[in-house]
């Protein structure tokens, strides 16, 4: 299945399915290019029952970013989530509750695009 573009409607509907990724795992972190960047992470999704599946971002015409390294990805804490934002001037992507602030995350993505994809749960 490829990567479907997301709207502020369907974002909101994702993110209450998988609970914005609350107490998920990220599984990887994957640049494609200068200004593309994938982004995975294994949730619970409520509309299957609870049971896990991996959700995979993709950001386009990124502008910004503030990565870590592998081995510090895997320990970031995801007790509050991820803040997926998307507005006129573009779409921001945040490991913690950022709202309206991605760019003060320890780990954040901006892009002018975000689309996702959803894949069997990877463990």
């Amino acid at each position: 299945m490829p990567v479907k573009p997301l709207s502020v409607s369907t974002l909101k509907n994702l993110l209450e399915r998988i609970d914005a990724a609350r107490h998920g795992e990220i599984r990887s972190l994957t640049p494609l290019s200068p200004t593309s960047i994938e982004i995975r992470f294994s949730v619970q999704d409520i509309a299957r029952g609870y049971d896990w599946i991996d959700v995979l971002f993709r950001l386009e015409g990124v502008s910004d970013a503030k990565l870590v390294s592998d081995n510090v990805l895997r320990g970031l804490d995801m007790s509050e989530g991820i803040t997926v934002e998307m507005d006129t001037n573009g779409c921001a992507l945040a490991i913690g509750s950022y709202s309206g602030r991605a760019n003060e995350a320890p780990f954040y993505i901006l892009g002018t695009s975000i689309g996702y994809e959803e894949l069997p749960f990877s463990a």
